[in-house]
């Protein structure tokens, strides 16, 4: 596997109308992560509140809660991307046919119109063409979804 020698790739902090209730939330849907996911085709709950899946026209992501790292306004998932995967998509076969995994940080800061959400992408771990520079990949889509996220999510919230 490939380690990256600077652990964060990317942090973005995004103002939302949202509560921290409702954003905390957000997190653990899938279709509120298929609101700023690149291409995205359909997700499913694995396991309420710990699990679940996002496919995009590039691949598939497993994204697990990492319970001993989440505190009450940090949530940590941990996510495992597989590519040229068919379904059905289990964390199985997502995890047997992984293309890279990396660490989300999502930290809420309540604030007087909502939530302040400060996102880390950090931990990059590739295991399929090491040669490509994951980092700025993951950092390059992460400066496109922010937006996204904030107009999506910030709807969902009303």
């Amino acid at each position: 596997m490939f380690f990256s020698s600077n652990p964060i790739a990317h942090q973005e902090v995004i103002q939302l109308q949202a509560s921290i209730e409702q954003v905390r939330a957000f997190i653990m849907t899938p279709e509120r992560i298929l609101d700023y996911y690149p291409g995205p085709i359909g997700g499913e709950v694995i396991e309420q509140g710990l699990s679940f899946y996002c496919q995009g026209k590039s691949g598939v992501s497993l994204l697990e809660l990492d319970q001993n790292q989440s505190t009450e306004n940090t949530i940590v998932l941990n996510v495992t991307t597989a590519t040229n995967l068919k379904p059905p998509f289990t964390p199985e076969r997502i995890k047997a046919n992984t293309f890279f995994t990396m660490v989300e940080d999502w930290a809420l800061t309540p604030t007087a119109q909502g939530t302040q959400l400060t996102k880390t992408w950090r931990d990059i771990k590739k295991t399929k063409l090491k040669f490509l520079p994951m980092g700025l990949i993951v950092r390059k889509s992460a400066k496109a979804e922010s937006e996204k996220l904030r107009k999506a999510w910030d709807e969902a919230a009303k």
